[in-house]
């Protein structure tokens, strides 16, 4: 009998703990959600549907193939959003870069940046043509220094 009655106010116990649980766990989940920050938007490279829903003015600026990765570290760094689409009309194909209107004075920067960094990739030497001209000055040098290895074994064999 006391062992029933026992075991009846366990059971009680345990599904007012259960209950008891289950509201608190719902109340720390909401409290978590209710404190969290909301998710910053996103910049960078986007699709050219998400760029044109952001109700600014959408402008275009073409860009060559190889040079695409390069303007994309740029327009990174300086937080742009922008779309890359394929133009493949054109042999070889070239790209169209879209860029939201507001952004017009970030973008002007960024674009300098980049004809400066593609400007200086265009005047520097490539490095096989260095490389190359090493090995000549380094041929032209051993050369030398046979001939004069040649003319010092003469001398003291005499």
């Amino acid at each position: 009998m006391i062992n029933e009655r026992v075991s009846r106010e366990i059971v009680v116990l345990a599904f007012r703990a259960a209950k008891l649980t289950e509201t608190v766990l719902m109340k720390a989940i909401q409290a978590y959600l209710n404190s969290r920050p909301e998710q910053p938007e996103h910049h960078g490279k986007l699709k050219l549907k998400e760029l044109m829903q952001k109700d600014q003015g959408v402008t275009a600026m073409e860009i060559k193939s190889d040079a695409v990765k390069g303007f994309q570290r740029i327009a990174k760094k300086y937080n742009v959003d922008f779309a890359i689409a394929k133009d493949k009309t054109k042999r070889p194909p070239g790209y169209q870069v879209f860029f939201k209107g507001r952004d017009q004075d970030v973008i002007s920067k960024a674009f300098n940046e980049f004809v400066q960094t593609q400007m200086k990739k265009a005047e520097r030497e490539p490095f096989s043509q260095k490389l190359q001209n090493l090995k000549e000055k380094a041929d032209i040098l051993n050369k030398a220094r046979a001939i004069k290895d040649k003319h010092r074994s003469m001398v003291k064999s005499l």
